[in-house]
């Protein structure tokens, strides 16, 4: 994941349906998870640094650093790219005409190859950080989507630089070297293949849900909250039912029959509790720090009380079985499943 940024940069400038419509190498992007860069160059790295070693990273920094010396291998890869697919050229509009023998002489296509190289310094120097990549690739994915543009097209672009590299760097550029910025492509490869998607179908990537879920979401359970103590209520008898191990862990109705607990104060209590609870969890789904919040909240508060996995799941099933009952599409079901399994996934790994 820690080179994906650079590849996925230097194919934005080679694919996009425009030179306008990339982001321009050099824009910060401002993310929750942090990456400090010191002003030496060198780089600070938390644990958060990917699926590339260190050693994999360093070698692609100081390989990049020699080559980058030769001020031509940035317009060699975008040239050599356009040579092996001269149907690419016609989606840069300013060089898009020009002969292939006059490209590398041309100021359009130098200047954005040299933009290219202007981004790819600072990527370098800020690999290591899976988060701050993540929400990238979550944006480049949806946009190159919506441009048509293919997995197999990162692949061609990932073979011409490891070709250039290879021809510009010799011996330099030996089997340690390139191994790293293999793994390193095929990362690009793996990823964007998982974030060629509407913008609205890419998980953010703290929360793990889509804008897609919280839409349907939110849209059925308007129909169905004022009804959510009723809904909550049924779902406790039901998972008692299954599970009668869990009713004991509530002190105060452990030793009610099933068939009294409608009746029961304390339960009743209890499931309004729950189910304000998730109807705070479904309003703030679209809020990082507030879901994020609530979600290590439900984890600690649950752990020292042995509530296991399974009941979560259990509660899952049972309200999607509820909504289905009630009408709700299959589609919007899809929804609440995926965002119920993010969600339990996420309460469950809380470390407390």
């Amino acid at each position: 994941m820690a080179f994906l940024k650079l590849a996925l940069l230097f194919f934005c400038a080679a694919v996009a349906l425009a030179d306008q419509h990339c982001h321009a190498p050099g824009t910060t992007i401002t993310t929750i998870t942090t990456t400090t860069v010191s002003g030496e160059g060198g780089v600070s790295e938390g644990s958060d640094s990917g699926v590339l070693s260190s050693q994999e990273r360093n070698l692609i920094r100081s390989s990049w650093k020699k080559a980058k010396r030769d001020g031509d291998v940035a317009p060699k890869i975008l040239f050599r790219f356009l040579q092996a697919h001269p149907e690419y050229q016609k989606k840069f509009s300013l060089f898009a005409n020009i002969p292939k023998s006059e490209l590398m002489t041309n100021g359009n296509f130098l200047g954005q190859a040299y933009t290219i190289m202007a981004g790819l310094n600072e990527v370098i120097e800020a690999l290591g950080s899976k988060d701050n990549l993540a929400k990238e690739i979550n944006h480049l994915g949806w946009t190159h989507f919506n441009r048509g543009v293919s997995v197999a097209m990162f692949e061609q672009f990932s073979r011409i630089i490891i070709e250039v590299l290879e021809e510009e760097m010799g011996s330099r550029f030996d089997r340690d070297v390139k191994d790293a910025w293999e793994d390193g492509l095929k990362a690009l490869v793996n990823g964007i293949s998982k974030n060629l998607k509407k913008e609205e179908d890419i998980a953010h990537p703290q929360t793990g849900l889509t804008t897609h879920q919280i839409t349907d979401i939110r849209r059925t359970w308007e129909n169905y909250r004022n009804d959510r103590n009723a809904i909550v209520s049924l779902i406790f008898i039901k998972l008692f039912k299954e599970f009668p191990s869990a009713q004991q862990k509530f002190r105060s109705f452990a030793d009610v029959s099933i068939d009294s607990l409608s009746g029961n104060a304390a339960f009743n209590a209890q499931v309004k509790l729950v189910a304000d609870r998730l109807d705070n969890m479904i309003a703030t789904m679209d809020n990082t720090l507030q879901i994020m919040g609530q979600i290590q909240y439900m984890g600690h508060s649950h752990k020292p009380r042995a509530v296991e996995r399974s009941l979560f799941e259990a509660f899952a099933r049972y309200l999607i079985d509820i909504l289905g009952s009630k009408g709700v599409a299959s589609d919007d079901l899809d929804s609440w499943r995926g965002a119920l399994k993010v969600m339990v996934n996420a309460i469950s790994n809380v470390q407390v």
